[in-house]
């Protein structure tokens, strides 16, 4: 206790704790991830006890990946009684999705960070207009033949996994463009937070093992008093989240996710 008391002062326990309940809103009620909102504390928490960016930027990923698997746990199952997961498009999606993901893992340590946050950014703000459009922005009935349906959830998953955010965060506004409705793009993205977050956790988990410089309480690169902090009201909010998003208006849920994305696109490119 004497040591995360050292390390993480009172003002970070509450900015934790805080954003654990943010993320269970965002994973039960949109199929968020929350890593959008976990990395720029995490970062801002770790350059308080002195850790420079090189260091904070993979264990603030890292750390937040491990908080979405968690959180996602509590989501998918909540969706899945609310049979709002919609299996057969998962299925369609899970093999391009994972492709995408491993691709991102891989690719995103290479690339510059500031590369990587305008991509992302760009292409929220763009699905940010189309939720905010609804159905008057399109681009057909149903998905692409194959193989050009492999197309959108590769691309979901290598920048979800690169940037450390929920697959869900870009499926979700993804699938409406092929006219699925919010509610089943909702419940698949809760499940592909899930997917994305497991290899990406255990990758954390592995590296940098021996590098110094992280605080006392790190494995690799995922901080595990900031996961638990973080995980803990994500816990019991998301499962009631996600039995609200069942039933509330799709019109609500539309605009919620549209200034999610709008938010997020902002605070990439401030960022």
């Amino acid at each position: 206790m004497e040591s995360l008391l050292s390390t993480y002062p009172p003002g970070a326990w509450a900015a934790l704790l805080a954003t654990g309940v943010l993320i269970g809103l965002l994973a039960g009620l949109l199929g968020v991830g929350g890593g959008v909102v976990a990395v720029p504390i995490l970062l801002e928490i770790f350059e308080y006890i002195g850790i420079g960016e090189p260091l904070a930027v993979p264990l603030a990923v890292g750390t937040a990946q491990a908080s979405i698997l968690i959180a996602s746990v509590t989501a998918v199952g909540a969706h899945w009684r609310a049979r709002t997961i919609d299996l057969d498009l998962v299925r369609s999606w899970l093999p391009a999705l994972m492709l995408g993901a491993a691709i991102g893992l891989v690719l995103g340590p290479l690339a510059p960070t500031r590369v990587l946050t305008t991509l992302f950014a760009v292409v929220a703000a763009g699905l940010a207009i189309k939720m905010a459009a609804g159905d008057r922005l399109i681009i057909g009935q149903r998905q692409p033949d194959r193989p050009f349906s492999y197309i959108a959830p590769a691309v979901v998953g290598g920048l979800a996994a690169a940037v450390g955010v929920g697959g869900g965060t870009l499926s979700t506004p993804t699938l409406t463009l092929f006219s699925f409705s919010i509610r089943r793009a909702i419940g698949a993205g809760a499940l592909f937070n899930l997917v994305i977050a497991i290899p990406a956790t255990i990758v954390f988990l592995l590296i940098d093992r021996h590098t110094p410089g992280r605080p006392f309480d790190a494995l690799g690169d995922v901080a595990l008093f900031c996961v638990a902090t973080l995980s803990l009201p994500a816990l019991f909010v998301a499962p009631l989240a996600a039995r609200w998003s069942a039933r509330a208006p799709v019109s609500l849920l539309r605009r919620l996710f549209c200034a999610c994305l709008a938010i997020i696109a902002v605070r990439m490119l401030l960022r």
